[in-house]
C-alpha cells in the first residue's frame, strides 16, 4: 500500500503553483468556495473525498497524490483507488466519521468491505500511533503472534497491542512500555479480537513541536 509522505495542503498549493491556475478559477470550476479553498491550502482542514476528486480533476492530477500519498502525480496512474471507510466510536460502537482509504487495485485477496478505523484514545502505541491518530483495521476474530490488534480483555475497554505467544501464555505489548507495562501469562480465552491494524494515519508526525 502507498505511504502518506506529504500533507494535502502542501500538495494542493504545489499543484496550483505549477499548474499556474488561480485559486479563484479553481473555485469557479469546482464550486468549492474561495473560503474553503483557502482553508484547504492553509491546512486548517482537509477536503472530503468528493472535494478531493473535484480538485484533482480541475488540476489534472492524481487524487491519491493530492491527498499526500507516495504515488505519481500523473492523473492517468490508475492502480490506486480511494474508498471511504467508517470511523467507529469504541464506546458507543457508532459511526462518527468517514475517512478516505487508498488501496491498490493490482493486489489480490484484499478484504475492503471488512475495513474500519478508530481514533487512538491514548499514547500506548506511540510513536507509531499517538493519541488521536487514526488506526485502520481489518475485522478479525483470530490472531497471529507478532501482529498488532484491537482487542478487549474480559470486561475491559478496547486497546491496541502487539500480541506475542510465549511458552508461558500470551503477552500483550505496548510500544510505550514505560507507561504501559507488558501484560503477561494471559490465555486465549481472556482475549477478544476485534480487528488487525493494517495501517496508521500518523497525523502527529506533522504536528508542530513546542
Amino acid at each position: 500500500m502507498s505511504n502518506l509522505i506529504d500533507t494535502f495542503s502542501h500538495r494542493l498549493s504545489y499543484a496550483i503553483k505549477i499548474k499556474d491556475i488561480r485559486p479563484v478559477d479553481i473555485s469557479k470550476t469546482t464550486g468549492i468556495s474561495k473560503t474553503n479553498l483557502s482553508c484547504y491550502m492553509s491546512g486548517k482542514y482537509e477536503a472530503k473525498q468528493d472535494g478531493v476528486e473535484l480538485l484533482a480533476e480541475a488540476l489534472n492530477v492524481n487524487p491519491v497524490w493530492l491527498m499526500g500519498y507516495d504515488v505519481p502525480m500523473d492523473r492517468n496512474y490508475e492502480k490506486d483507488k480511494i474508498i471511504e471507510i467508517n470511523v467507529i466510536n469504541l464506546t458507543t460502537n457508532e459511526i462518527i466519521n468517514k475517512i478516505p482509504f487508498v488501496y491498490r487495485t493490482d493486489v489480490e485477496n484484499q478484504s475492503i468491505d471488512n475495513l474500519f478505523a478508530i481514533y487512538a484514545t491514548d499514547n500506548s502505541m506511540a510513536p507509531l500511533l499517538d493519541e488521536n491518530d487514526i488506526a485502520i483495521l481489518e475485522k478479525a476474530t483470530t490472531f497471529s503472534s507478532g501482529g498488532t490488534y484491537l482487542l478487549k480483555l474480559k470486561n475491559g475497554f478496547p486497546i491496541i497491542r502487539k500480541i506475542i505467544k510465549t511458552t508461558h501464555g500470551i503477552e500483550l505489548q505496548a510500544m510505550n512500555m514505560w507507561n504501559f507495562p507488558v501484560q503477561e501469562n494471559l490465555k486465549e480465552e481472556d482475549i477478544e479480537i476485534l480487528g488487525e491494524v493494517i495501517r496508521v494515519e500518523n497525523s502527529s508526525a506533522f504536528r508542530k513541536k513546542h
